[in-house]
């Protein structure tokens, strides 16, 4: 009986160490900055399945799609101009 105490314990113990140390090896924040043309605002983004984002950025001269991959960095970048 003492032996299923024990073992009992050990496997709390492990469980509960385990968690802790699942808990402080958290995803860390990840922090990006993405700079647009001063006359730019952005009208849309949207997020992918697997982190990818396509954000829309609107100007003066029509608007542009930019892909952005999930790290953060531009993959792409199309120009969308209205015919004149």
């Amino acid at each position: 009986m003492a032996i299923l105490i024990v073992a009992a314990l050990a496997v709390i113990t492990v469980t509960i160490y385990s968690r802790l140390t699942a808990a402080n090896s958290a995803k860390a924040i990840q922090q990006n900055e993405l700079v647009i043309p001063a006359d730019s605002q952005i009208t849309g983004a949207s997020l992918g399945a697997k982190g990818q984002m396509v954000v829309i950025i609107e100007d003066k001269s029509g608007q542009q799609l930019w892909q952005l991959d999930a790290s953060g960095k531009i993959q792409r970048k199309t120009r969308v101009t209205p015919q004149r």
